[in-house]
């Protein structure tokens, strides 16, 4: 069994495609489709299928992952013990973020920081997007999830995140592919309060429209709770949505509304090695397809 090996296999499960772990390994594709073959054959089994969404591990592949991830883990070690730079990150490390990015992908972050950063202690404060800005202009925190474009700020692009139209299920809306911005505009509408707010004020002004805003509402499970109670529809980023939903319809927009969302440090914080392995971690993440997936209806 080969470095190589374990590292493309670790790459494949956090990056989700075979594409994406070459690029982030800096190597061709056939590289890493040579490396998981041989393992493979190595090993006796099977560890992943490729479908057209991605690559699925096998029960071998997710038991074979952790220990993979180890021994990746221990080379880098011995790397940056050769290098001089074997101090572990640690220390503490304050993060800005928001409800919009909470739900999903923000505990999946958590739990890879400690596991490849056990020393590292994290402290967590959620704002909207404009305070988490002001935060780190002040330097209150470290590093926060913020939209882009961010000026004055350090930033570093993280991911695309849709905006969905949130509809009752009996609403006469609901069966709809897709939904235009403006089939909103008569309905009554509970506005998301903090991160998302201006975006969503701004889809309805692009098509020369305003919300009838009855509600204005800060918690994402009391927005969702409102909807499915037929008081209102709302419209919501992806990340924002939890991992089980009330009883309530989700539609992609048409035209997508779309928000990019970046890590933004304050000044001078860009060069910490807590830092460093903070943005890491999260664009490693953000690159796997898993959080991608449709909320479960309870």
């Amino acid at each position: 069994m080969k470095l190589n090996q374990c590292a493309a296999f670790v790459a494949i499960a956090d990056t989700g495609t075979f594409t994406n772990a070459a690029r982030a390994l800096g190597v061709s594709q056939s590289a890493v489709s040579h490396a998981i073959a041989g393992l493979e054959s190595e090993l006796g089994v099977t560890l992943m299928v490729r479908d057209r969404s991605g690559v699925e591990l096998t029960d071998a592949g997710r038991r074979a992952l952790e220990p993979a991830r180890g021994v990746v883990a221990q080379a880098d070690r011995v790397r940056r013990a050769v290098r001089g730079t074997d101090a572990e990150p640690e220390g503490t490390l304050r993060i800005g973020t928001s409800q919009s990015f909470a739900a999903r992908l923000l505990p999946a972050l958590m739990s890879e920081l400690h596991m490849r950063y056990p020393r590292l202690r994290i402290e967590l404060r959620e704002g909207g997007d404009a305070q988490i800005a002001q935060w780190l202009r002040t330097r209150g925190i470290d590093l926060g999830i913020v939209s882009l474009p961010k000026r004055g700020l350090v930033t570093a692009p993280l991911l695309q995140d849709e905006m969905f139209a949130v509809l009752p299920v009996h609403h006469p809306l609901s069966p709809q592919p897709e939904l235009r911005i403006a089939g909103l505009a008569g309905e009554p509408f509970l506005m998301p309060v903090g991160g998302v707010e201006t975006m969503v004020r701004a889809a309805f002004r692009t098509a020369g429209l305003e919300p009838e805003v009855t509600h204005q509402v800060r918690d994402i499970n009391a927005l969702l709770a409102m909807v499915s109670a037929g008081l209102g529809t709302t419209v919501i980023p992806w990340l924002a949505l939890p991992p089980a939903l009330p009883e309530v319809r989700l539609v992609p927009l048409s035209p997508a509304v779309v928000r990019h969302l970046g890590i933004g440090t304050r000044p001078g914080a860009e060069e910490s090695p807590v830092v460093g392995a903070f943005v890491h971690a999260a664009r490693s993440l953000a690159l796997r397809s898993d959080w991608r997936r449709l909320p479960v209806a309870v």
